[in-house]
């Protein structure tokens, strides 16, 4: 056979494979009879325009026609598995917050955090800390059988502090799931006795001209202010009366103070305590600051020299400044030392040699050896100068004497 013949025979495959194909896209489009393919066939050979048309680079052509793939199937999604929190213990709380709302501060004041062992299997309680040294918390037992109740009890201890308040406890347990629950309180303090403002201070004070200032004490329920009194010279306090008053709801006092530094006190700083007594049995007394800075001619830099830590019988070394507030020349006259603690040395001198007609800023070296007696010191530098002879200038001083190294 010729080759031109099998090239025949291969373009006329080729059409009628084409015809073909085009009938059976016919009867899907318009719905016929797949029973009876071959009418159609038939029907559709009798177009010779169909295969007059067939281009002959398509006749030639070798691509092989990939047909489209199948949707992939949606793979089933999975719930992930959730964890019966009921095998093994479980601690459950009733409540993990308390508010003690508004409270005095004399008294402390208690809850118990109620829980249950909703578990299986034992349930144990570990560690249980407060986060303040105010607040004590501890567990009725350590071990509870599952079903059975439980409490943390907490008790929280308001004396010394004032306004909003908000403590944590840290319960540790064996419960796979909660290992820490964090229980949580708070409360706001009036205090039965409270003194406004916290400290008395007066900051600038002139030499030799008094400065007053008030304050006020509110007490709740009964009882008044007594008497109140200065625990050092040169400052004073009088007490200038009370009214009815309601503190949140509640029955109160109002006092007024009246404190006075006087126009004697001397130049420097000044801390003095001031105490106010009460008829109130639960607080007969509260205390409070008193600080002033007493300005002359001549300005302290610092008004109250910090030590900082002294080593027993080990020497220090620190420096004051006297500036002339209106450049003044001067010179130092006299110092004193005026402290109870056994065995402290000091030196005052000035840093450098000093001008015959003085200076207007003066440089004082401090020198000492640290004393033996361990613990806080406080005690006072007493200097004159030529400017005021007169008058006093007064440099608190306070340290920490530790043991030498």
């Amino acid at each position: 056979m010729r080759f031109s013949e099998l090239a025949q025979r291969a373009r006329t495959f080729t059409a009628m494979t084409a015809i073909a194909s085009i009938a059976s896209v016919g009867l899907l489009a318009s719905g016929c009879d797949e029973s009876s393919p071959s009418a159609s066939i038939a029907d559709a050979s009798k177009a010779p325009a169909t295969t007059n048309n067939v281009n002959p680079a398509e006749e030639n052509s070798t691509e092989v026609k990939t047909p489209p793939a199948e949707p992939a199937e949606t793979p089933e999604i999975q719930e992930p598995t959730v964890p019966d929190n009921t095998e093994g213990p479980r601690i459950v709380f009733e409540q993990t917050f308390h508010d003690f709302g508004v409270i005095s501060d004399t008294l402390p004041v208690s809850f118990d955090f109620v829980f249950h062992n909703e578990g299986s299997e034992l349930l144990k309680i570990g560690d249980v800390k407060a986060s303040c040294g105010c607040t004590a918390a501890a567990p009725t037992k350590n071990e509870y059988l599952p079903g059975e109740e439980g409490s943390i009890h907490v008790t929280f201890k308001p004396k010394g502090r004032t306004g909003h308040q908000a403590k944590s406890i840290r319960v540790e347990s064996n419960d796979p799931v909660n290992r820490v629950t964090n229980l949580r309180i708070s409360s706001d303090i009036f205090a039965a006795v409270n003194v406004e403002p916290k400290v008395f201070r007066f900051d600038q004070v002139e030499a030799g001209h008094a400065k007053t200032i008030t304050g006020e004490v509110r007490m709740r329920g009964e009882g008044e202010v007594t008497d109140a009194e200065v625990d050092g010279p040169y400052a004073s306090v009088k007490v200038l009366g009370s009214e009815p008053i309601e503190v949140s709801g509640e029955p109160a006092t109002l006092t007024k103070l009246e404190i006075t530094v006087g126009e004697d006190a001397p130049l420097g700083w000044m801390d003095r305590n001031v105490t106010i007594r009460t008829s109130n049995p639960e607080v007969p007394a509260v205390n409070a600051p008193l600080w002033a800075n007493v300005m002359g001619p001549i300005e302290i830099q610092p008004a109250k020299l910090p030590l900082g830590v002294v080593r027993a019988e080990v020497p220090f070394r620190r420096e004051l400044r006297l500036v002339s507030r209106d450049g003044t020349l001067f010179k130092l006259k006299d110092w004193k030392i005026d402290c109870d603690a056994e065995g402290l040395q000091m030196q005052i001198e000035a840093a450098g040699d000093e001008p015959e007609e003085g200076v207007a800023i003066l440089r004082l070296i401090v020198t000492g050896t640290g004393p033996a007696q361990i613990g806080k010191l406080e005690g006072n530098i007493v200097l004159t100068t030529t400017m005021d002879p007169d008058r006093q200038i007064n440099v608190p001083f306070h340290c920490v004497v530790r043991p030498a190294k």
